[in-house]
């Protein structure tokens, strides 16, 4: 028996189209397109367990949160400064480049010979108030690659004269600062989805936005002696332990 033949119109102006289609074929049509849609709805319910069949309104919560990591310090910077004095311009600043040579001397061995470490603040050369005297001074600031040489270092300046140190501060490496900051960041974040989940009364909640609304670095020990003289400096230094903030605003979403 011959299958039976459908007839398709198509319109288009005054014409009209007529295709003529056999039923298995019609039918087959029609299984595959009903094959398709089922595998749709199936991946959707995968991907969507809670069900795309219901009408689900999404909630939004912000939360601030931060997280502190810490850490002990690795490398140090020293302040100090030194001056010349004499009965002329010319000798005073002589003198005080006497000073300065036997300071980067004794410096170099510290941070491997690498004189970028050193670096030059300021220098002044001014007229002794009340005296015929000129005095030069230069202050400079040395960075420690080992904050263990602070303290052998603090004790070789103390035998040179007119050496005078205002500062030193222990800091972290970069490497140690990009380390603790990731760390902070990751602490934030858990201690923001922490406080997400309680809002969203236990459900399931989603990051939908991240950002670093605060970075700070904790203050570290200094030793510091305004402009004593290095010769009645104390010859201990302790690094102490410095920490990282990060505050972070996470945005979050729950049905």
């Amino acid at each position: 028996m011959q299958p039976w033949n459908f007839c398709l119109y198509f319109f288009r102006g005054t014409y009209s189209i007529g295709v003529w289609i056999r039923t298995d074929v019609l039918l087959f049509i029609i299984a595959i397109v009903a094959i398709v849609a089922m595998a749709a709805i199936v991946a959707l319910a995968l991907l969507y367990p809670e069900g795309v069949l219901q009408n689900q309104v999404l909630k939004y919560v912000t939360v601030t949160a931060s997280g502190t990591s810490y850490g002990y310090p690795q490398s140090a910077v020293l302040y100090a400064s030194m001056n010349g004095t004499g009965p002329s311009s010319a000798i005073a600043t002589s003198n005080l480049s006497l000073t300065v040579n036997k300071f980067n001397y004794t410096v170099s061995g510290y941070i491997g010979g690498n004189s970028s470490r050193i670096s030059t603040q300021s220098y002044s050369l001014r007229r002794v108030w009340n005296s015929s005297y000129y005095e030069a001074t230069e202050s400079v600031t040395v960075s420690l690659p080992q904050v263990q040489n602070a303290t052998p270092l603090l004790n070789a300046l103390s035998l040179i004269p007119d050496v005078y140190i205002n500062q030193v501060a222990a800091s972290l490496t970069d490497q140690q600062v990009a380390q603790l900051t990731q760390n902070a960041l990751s602490q934030a974040l858990r201690n923001a989805t922490s406080q997400a989940t309680v809002l969203a009364a236990n459900k399931t909640v989603t990051v939908r936005n991240i950002t670093v609304s605060r970075s700070y670095i904790y203050p570290y020990p200094i030793y510091s002696s305004g402009v004593a003289s290095a010769q009645n400096q104390g010859s201990i230094f302790f690094n102490g332990r410095q920490g990282v903030q990060e505050q972070v605003t996470v945005v979050y979403s729950y049905s």
